[in-house]
């Protein structure tokens, strides 16, 4: 057998150890650019088994395929942040335009005034929360500064890389438990890991949904890198905020590329991948596998982005 392969199934054998070990973050390319954390390649199975507790067959999360990464790749260890979008507008002059869909009166509106500067919380968002009321040409638009910045080659993840670092190198449902925080399930541990629609939540905006059964203080969007990572340093990869991924969104995986790579096709296509989740989230939306998909233009102010960049 060849080293490169080797190597390889040396990776898949050190997945199980490594998801108890969270790995240190990169050094960032740049002053202001994202701290990376570097994801070793691997293969998992992308999706949900069709007789799993959780399971979402609309959004067509099931049946299940394979997936080989046979090389690393970086990603922002967190969500982008309102101080990292800030300096790129500052930059470079991009500035998207006002209007963003927020929660008000029990129900998502569209408020012409509100904008990832001013997204409608309580209190103006701090620096080092994620940057909301984004759409994926702005979220596309930051990866492509960064990439002139720095010399790297920046974008946003693919829809099967999301997955693959949002498991943190277990097949679990959510990377901190394979039963852990199911809508049925007593006491959460979620609060430790996610930022989800839980019981701090629930007591300030009574969403019309189940929530996690335990409480982390935070009602709504909060800053990046406040609960425990994955095995490869990802922090928030699952609840917070929802994140744009560069895949147009496809009613099943039949026929999507098995090496990693986005899905995309000339012309450009409707709906957009998101996937992760977010603080209005209830337990069923937020796993490794669950799938959502918006119209690119949207801006709303639980939807943010994080960034992946190629091993050079």
């Amino acid at each position: 057998m060849t080293r490169p392969f080797l190597a390889f199934l040396a990776v898949l054998a050190a997945l199980p150890a490594m998801a108890q070990q969270p790995s240190a973050a990169a050094p960032a390319d740049c002053a202001g650019c994202p701290a990376l954390a570097l994801v070793p390649p691997g293969a998992f199975s992308m999706g949900t088994a069709p007789d799993a507790a959780e399971v979402d067959a609309s959004t067509g999360e099931t049946p299940p395929v394979p997936v080989s990464m046979t090389r690393p790749f970086y990603v922002s260890a967190r969500e982008i942040t309102v101080a990292e979008f800030r300096r790129f507008v500052e930059d470079s002059g991009y500035e998207p335009p006002l209007g963003c869909r927020v929660w008000a009166d029990g129900q998502w509106v569209h408020e012409r005034d509100r904008s990832w500067r001013d997204p409608g919380f309580a209190t103006p968002p701090a620096d080092d929360e994620p940057v909301v009321c984004v759409n994926w040409v702005d979220a596309r638009a930051y990866a492509e500064w960064l990439s002139g910045k720095t010399g790297r080659r920046y974008r946003l993840p693919s829809e099967a890389e999301w997955e693959y670092v949002a498991r943190g190198g277990t097949s679990f449902p959510r990377f901190w438990g394979a039963t852990d925080s199911r809508e049925d399930t007593v006491l959460s541990l979620a609060c430790d890991y996610a930022n989800v629609y839980d019981a701090t939540s629930a007591a300030a905006y009574e969403l019309p949904w189940p929530n996690a059964h335990c409480s982390d203080g935070a009602t709504g969007v909060t800053a990046t890198g406040r609960y425990t990572p994955n095995a490869f340093g990802a922090y928030d990869v699952i609840g917070n905020v929802r994140e744009w991924l560069q895949d147009c969104y496809t009613a099943s995986y039949s026929g999507r590329p098995r090496d990693g790579r986005a899905w995309t096709w000339q012309g450009g296509c409707e709906l957009k991948a998101v996937r992760g989740g977010s603080w209005a989230s209830r337990p069923r939306d937020a796993r490794a596998a669950a799938r959502d998909a918006e119209l690119p233009m949207l801006r709303q102010s639980d939807l943010g982005f994080r960034v992946a960049r190629d091993y050079d």
